[in-house]
């Protein structure tokens, strides 16, 4: 049998091979369940093989499986009229993608094509995918040296942590401003931003910052885009992150919770907008599949139906609070932090430096107990946690229990 191919990795240490899945568990080829702490990349908000999305997926692929990309299906068009009613904008178009950095991809299309330019500001510590062109946006050099795009193409602005303060958000924007007053000559087309870094380690800046990143773009002419993959469609506390701010962006990309496990992401904005870009620019044979849009408006109906954003509001309090418990108990965490159901902390070594391997060996400890986590951060010393929206009281006393025991596990660990 042909082996993996090396460039296969894993973000759990630990974890097997799994062949079923329900709700907030993940089974193994022996039956053993483990807790799903990483909701599948952020994608699995309803948890597995929610009832709801999946009769629609059957019943959709008993209907009509594929179209293209250019054809037209009912379920697509009442996608877009709901996502259309929910979305920031009073009056809203749809580009339909099917990942992530395809969405990526095609609000630089827009930007680009609405603005005339070329260049884009992103962020330090920002992950916006690795297709050829995202990839230039993403902050890891050794990612960004694989992007298609000319290095000058792409400018890196600073990125408060949650613990920095007003004095590092006000340096931050003076620096935004000062780097766009100096591209004056060759302004950038876009800004675009994730209004929480999960990928990086869940960094959630004040909301002030936000609203001034959006500020600074519109001052030069650049669209803001917020890239919402990860945050958006209630993961965060609120149906989309900007609902919460005075300033909205002039583009949104959602993609992973609507889906609920199938692929698909939207590029969303204002008609003139998004209309500028010309018609057949930005097409994929797969986006608007019929069955991954029948997932997707299964998700938005339970989503409305059960305000699940207000269920992710309340239970991130009360995991953080849980975590801020380990925090006092134990010397090795540090930071927690959380926006809704995406929740991090960062682990330290005996001499008090931020340390992947104690990050490791929590994820290791945590597999070991049945739950499944991420790490993250710029060094690799974060341990996420991000989980399905719905959990039972159960499942929530299991996962609190079982980050209580790995972390005496790790805090007796000498490594």
């Amino acid at each position: 049998m042909e082996n993996y191919t090396e460039a296969v990795s894993t973000g759990s240490p630990g974890a097997p091979r799994f062949v079923t899945g329900d709700g907030c568990w993940l089974f193994d080829r022996n039956g053993r369940r483990y807790f799903d702490g990483t909701a599948g990349s952020g994608a699995i908000s309803l948890g597995h093989q929610h009832p709801a999305v999946c009769e629609a997926v059957v019943k959709q692929l008993e209907r009509l499986t594929h179209t293209g990309c250019k054809l037209q299906s009912d379920v697509r068009e009442r996608l877009v009229e709901r996502i259309g009613e929910l979305s920031p904008y009073q009056r809203c178009a749809v580009l339909f993608t099917v990942i992530g950095t395809e969405a990526v991809e095609a609000s630089l299309k827009v930007a680009r094509a609405y603005t005339g330019r070329r260049r884009v500001v992103a962020f330090r510590h920002a992950f916006h995918g690795k297709s050829a062109g995202a990839i230039g946006a993403t902050w890891r050099p050794e990612f960004r040296r694989y992007s298609s795009f000319a290095a000058d193409d792409w400018f890196i602005a600073d990125f408060p942590d949650s613990d920095q303060g007003d004095e590092a958000v006000d340096e931050a924007l003076r620096q935004l401003d000062q780097l766009l007053d100096d591209a004056a000559g060759d302004p950038p087309a876009a800004v675009i931003m994730e209004p929480v870094q999960i990928t990086e380690g869940v960094e959630i800046p004040e909301a002030r910052f936000l609203e001034g990143v959006i500020r600074a773009a519109r001052r030069v002419g650049a669209l803001a885009i917020f890239d919402e993959i990860y945050t958006g469609f209630g993961r965060c506390g609120t149906l989309f992150y900007s609902d919460r701010l005075a300033e909205t962006p002039d583009l949104t990309l959602v993609g992973k919770s609507l889906g609920n496990g199938f692929p698909i992401s939207l590029v969303l904005g204002a008609p003139e907008v998004i209309n500028a870009l010309p018609s057949g620019i930005q097409t994929s044979t797969y986006s608007g599949f019929p069955p991954a849009c029948a997932a997707a408006e299964a998700v938005t109906n339970v989503m409305v139906a059960e305000r699940l954003w207000e269920s992710s509001a309340t239970l991130g309090r009360d995991l953080l609070d849980g975590l801020r418990s380990l925090d006092e108990e134990h010397s090795f965490i540090v930071r927690p932090r959380g926006a809704g159901l995406a929740l991090a902390f960062d682990c330290l070594d005996e001499a008090g430096r931020p340390s992947a391997a104690r990050a490791t060996r929590f994820v290791e400890e945590a597999v070991a107990r049945g739950v499944l986590l991420f790490r993250g951060g710029p060094l690799g010393a974060a341990v996420k946690l991000v989980t399905p929206m719905l959990m039972d009281a159960e499942e929530h006393d299991f996962l609190q229990g079982t980050l209580i025991e790995t972390a005496a596990a790790v805090a007796a660990w000498r490594g």
